[in-house]
């Protein structure tokens, strides 16, 4: 059976119809992964963001956190240099005759070795070096002991074996000798104090 040409053209027109319905199906998908990436894309750029944020935020803080930690050796520093100043003039070490900023050898030998002091002082370690050994190696050194006192180069009042920084001050050392009358000797002495090094975790 033979078509007309009306018949014909309309054949042809349905049939481009489904071609173009075919057409936007198949370009549908295509529109459907432009919008995903531009999600995936505006969640990546968000992630940026916020690890830009965190990475400023950990930086500002490790700054505040060094800043807080000199502040804290700073003061830890000071007070043990105040301690060392007015430790000659102290009870335990002071001399009879009340001279100022004098230490007295035999109260010095008296409290080396006595546990109560590491309470006592905000030292974690305390050391007197008399004159002479000034320019001696530490290992060179002599500590003093009841038995060989007062030939000796360093007093070790006590230490806690931690890490630290050392302050140091001068005094006078005076003792009193026996020959054919009584005297007072005394001679400058360095006095080494210990302060424990702050470290961030302790803070």
């Amino acid at each position: 059976m033979k078509l007309n040409n009306n018949q014909k053209m309309k054949k042809k027109k349905g049939q481009l119809k489904i071609q173009e319905r075919k057409n936007h199906r198949f370009l549908a998908p295509s529109s459907s992964k432009r919008g995903q990436l531009k999600i995936q894309e505006m969640a990546f750029m968000l992630v940026g963001v916020i690890v830009f944020f965190v990475i400023v935020g950990l930086f500002a803080l490790m700054i505040f956190y060094n800043h807080l930690y000199r502040e804290a050796a700073d003061t830890a520093e000071r007070r043990t240099l105040t301690a060392i100043t007015y430790l000659a003039d102290s009870p335990e070490f002071e001399c009879v005759e009340g001279q100022s900023n004098c230490i007295d050898g035999d109260k010095l030998m008296a409290v080396i070795g006595k546990a109560n002091y590491t309470r006592f002082w905000p030292f974690s370690s305390l050391t007197i070096i008399r004159f002479h050994a000034f320019d001696k190696s530490e290992d060179a050194l002599i500590d003093c002991t009841l038995s060989n006192y007062p030939s000796c180069d360093r007093f070790n009042v006590y230490n806690k074996g931690v890490k630290e920084v050392r302050i140091q001050s001068f005094a006078a050392l005076c003792r009193t000798e026996y020959e054919l009358d009584h005297y007072k000797k005394c001679e400058i002495v360095k006095i080494i104090a210990g302060t424990k090094q702050i470290k961030p975790e302790n803070l």
